[in-house]
């Protein structure tokens, strides 16, 4: 089917072409009150291309692989390569290969007792009023990407994940939490799933704010992956190039203090081996002792700023080239949590945050998030604190961090991007109510 396109294409006049063909599958059922609330099995598949016409390029999709579509699709390539004077480079290497990275599965009968299992064994919990989600889902994919100098990489994959979120309550105070597990399902402990959402949302009840001031904090791994998210466009070339990055102009400067952050694509809940673009992908450090290293690049940045590109070139078969990371992470610490509060003395733990868009500024670094954590005293954790704010700026702050913690986990992946990193200790953050 490829070498028919890439035939049609010569005659058509395009002097390159670029294929992207995604094929997926997913099932979720939801469970509710001892009944499937949701039940959803669905199944994708589209062909992006993208070519040179004329010295500009054009792109195309459609989500019909038939051979009679691509005279069609061609011809959008045409018109839209007419409008856009502007070529973006494609792969000029042969290069083949096919990867799998299959996990185990379960049949979806199975899936539907777990799901049953879990809403009914959560919501017999102490102090549990409600379960909100009781979700277990699983999904399978095919990412192929050729062109006509001779790339032809398939890679096919799978995943699946059982996520719990849980509503407490004591009195007339609720709260709620959630936990997730990606992996063999089969190794699934159903007990200690349900505790970790439990306990996490049973421990904010009776929080209070607290004075105004600043604070030693501790943000806990998955507030500073939220972090990471929010703020991991910084280091996008495109970003730098459009003035929109204060890491313009500073690779080799030392910005991030002792700072080591590093994009790996063969860690996390799945392995990223080559970028929508055909490019190999390696672990990388963006910042290592503080110093700035690489931004990401896609071939058309990096063909503009005269550096190599670094395989992060994503795009969905529907549309254009985006920058984005594969597995951001700042590696583990070797201090345990538990010392981290002890070295800390007194200070607060930050567990959770809220208005990560509207609170963040992604070009002065600038953020003020609602918050919710627990005081520490004495070194150890006590009263719940809710109903306050910190604030600080991104670059400042991770340019002094004090310590790390050695409880590094991944976050829940969400879309192609996921980060990881361990819980750290910073020796002044502002905190307000």
């Amino acid at each position: 089917m490829i070498e028919q396109l890439f035939e049609l294409a010569k005659k058509k006049k395009i002097t390159e072409l670029e294929v992207l063909i995604n094929h997926s599958t997913s099932f979720s059922i939801q469970a509710y009150e001892g009944k499937i609330e949701s039940y959803k099995k669905t199944s994708t598949a589209g062909l992006g291309v993208r070519g040179t016409y004329q010295g500009g390029t054009g792109y195309a999709y459609t989500e019909r692989l038939h051979l009679r579509e691509f005279d069609t699709v061609l011809d959008m390539v045409k018109d839209n390569a007419s409008l856009m004077k502007e070529k973006e480079p494609l792969l000029a290497e042969k290069q083949k290969g096919s990867w799998q990275d299959s996990q185990p599965d379960i049949s979806e009968e199975e899936k539907i007792n777990l799901a049953l299992m879990l809403e009914a064994e959560a919501r017999a919990a102490k102090e549990v009023s409600d379960v909100s989600y009781a979700l277990v889902s699983s999904g399978e994919g095919i990412r192929q990407v050729a062109n006509t100098y001779g790339l032809n990489k398939t890679y096919r994959s799978n995943y699946t994940m059982a996520y719990l979120s849980v509503i407490v309550k004591r009195d007339d105070e609720v709260e709620t939490d959630s936990a997730y597990y990606l992996g063999d399902l089969n190794k699934l402990d159903r007990a200690k799933l349900i505790q970790e959402a439990v306990s996490k949302a049973r421990r904010k009840l009776g929080g209070k704010p607290i004075p105004v001031g600043h604070y030693p904090v501790v943000l806990d791994r998955r507030v500073v992956c939220s972090l990471l998210g929010v703020y991991s466009g910084v280091f996008s070339a495109r970003n730098v190039m459009q003035g929109t990055s204060r890491l313009e102009g500073q690779l080799g400067a030392k910005l991030f203090g002792s700072l080591d952050l590093l994009d790996d694509p063969h860690s996390g809940h799945e392995k990223v081996m080559f970028d929508d673009e055909g490019v190999d992908t390696a672990k990388m450090y963006l910042v290592r002792d503080g110093v700035v290293e690489s931004y990401l690049h896609s071939l058309q940045t990096a063909n503009e700023m005269g550096q190599a590109p670094t395989g992060h070139g994503i795009r969905s078969y529907k549309g254009p080239v985006q920058i984005t990371p594969h597995r951001m992470q700042i590696p583990n610490g070797e201090t345990a949590l538990s010392t981290l509060f002890a070295e800390m003395g007194n200070g607060v733990y930050i567990t959770d945050v809220q208005g990560l868009h509207s609170g963040t500024n992604t070009v002065s670094g600038d953020f003020s998030l609602a918050a919710q954590g627990f005081r520490i005293e004495n070194g150890k954790i006590a009263a719940p604190i809710k109903e306050i704010t910190i604030a600080h700026n991104f670059f400042d702050l991770f340019a002094h961090i004090e310590k790390k913690a050695n409880d590094f986990d991944f976050a829940m992946p969400n879309g192609h991007s996921q980060y990881g990193a361990p819980s750290i200790l910073f020796s002044n953050i502002a905190v307000s109510s």
